[in-house]
């Protein structure tokens, strides 16, 4: 190699390694949302968790906060692929229900062959099954997602009670409580498992133009049709992932109490869309993110955790838990109305003055 050459290649800056690359992502994109909109749930969440230790004794032990993100599973799992649905300017009222069904199918196939291999595989079959149906309802026969997933709500549950003539389905194979039970690195697997797929459906919106389009959709479906975007797919597809999403979820709720449960999950739906509007994604969509999601599961599942732990009676519970819905449905107003001022005051700081001649 030439001496040229060789000095052309030492002045020639290094690469920027892939946590700079994502650091700086992330910081261009706080900029651009503002640090009070990114950072609001994570402060609520941390001065909860400060208040609860402060108050409770046992909260800040390892066995409970390995209990909260168990308690958590579940909810995490169907709330990221719940974002990916509201993002695209759509609602799915019938994954608690799917949940069920899912869990009601894996019992049944366990309990039947003695293979938690093969109950795995039909129930998230089950889950892709019922977002098919969900999305092809809203695209094909144009049923506003909010009505069409309130009729699959009702139908998902009548099946889960038929194929259990209304019952818990137990006597299950002694593996099926494995992803509970099991452990790596002293964690279950079931909260490995909830990791996975939050990493998947990170680097799915994220890193591919699949997450682009579902953004695009959700914020302007005429403007992405006109780009030449297939809005019917990218919707059909964001109720199939949120479908593997809630089969996943059915397995796991089996794995979790070792049984089919017909008649468990009623308000997953509810839980999981505070988690998501919690967290950021507009709820008419074109905006949101996984990440925030998780912080919104979390501040959910900590608060029920802490009122256990304070022996707060369950009706008393549901007061808060209804509460706390009711503030998640106005965080966006809230969070939009914020927005819009700080942009009309930046505005207006932009503005010259006149000058006076």
């Amino acid at each position: 190699m030439s001496a040229t050459a060789e000095a052309k290649d030492a002045n020639q800056p290094d690469e920027p390694s892939l946590v700079t690359r994502v650091l700086g992502r992330w910081l261009r994109r706080s900029q651009a949302d503002g640090w009070l909109d990114l950072l609001f749930v994570p402060l609520v969440l941390l001065a909860l968790v400060v208040w609860l230790a402060a108050t409770t004794d046992g909260f800040l032990t390892s066995q409970n906060t390995l209990n909260i993100l168990q308690q958590g599973a579940i909810l995490g799992i169907v709330g990221f692929g719940m974002t990916l649905v509201i993002m695209s300017g759509e609602m799915d009222l019938s994954v608690g229900s799917g949940v069920a069904l899912s869990s009601v199918i894996a019992a049944i196939v366990a309990r039947d062959t003695g293979s938690v291999e093969l109950a795995i595989v039909c129930a998230v079959a089950m889950g892709v099954i019922i977002g098919l149906i969900n999305g092809l309802i809203v695209t094909k026969l144009e049923v506003p997602s909010f009505v069409a997933t309130l009729g699959t709500l009702v139908i998902f549950h009548g099946v889960a009670l038929m194929f259990s003539n209304g019952a818990i389905i137990g006597q299950l194979p002694d593996g099926i409580g494995a992803l509970v039970s099991d452990r790596f690195l002293g964690i279950s697997l079931l909260i490995w498992l909830t990791a996975a797929v939050f990493t998947v459906l990170l680097l799915l919106v994220t890193r591919t133009t699949f997450g682009v389009r579902v953004l695009s959709v959700g914020g302007n479906r005429e403007a992405s049709r006109l780009s030449g975007f297939r809005v019917d797919r990218v919707r059909l597809m964001c109720f199939v992932v949120l479908g593997v999403c809630v089969g996943i979820a059915g397995f796991a709720l089996t794995s979790r109490v070792e049984s089919g449960q017909p008649n468990s999950a009623s308000l997953l739906a509810l839980t999981s869309i505070a988690a998501v509007v919690i967290g950021g994604t507009s709820l008419t969509g074109g905006r949101g993110s996984v990440t925030r999601t998780l912080w919104g599961v979390l501040l959910i599942v900590v608060l029920q955790n802490g009122l256990n732990v304070k022996g707060v009676q369950i009706d008393l519970q549901n007061v808060v838990i209804g509460g706390v819905f009711i503030i998640a449905a106005s965080v966006d107003f809230f969070r939009r109305r914020l927005q819009r001022r700080l942009a009309e005051s930046r505005a207006s700081e932009l503005v010259p003055l006149p000058v006076e001649l």
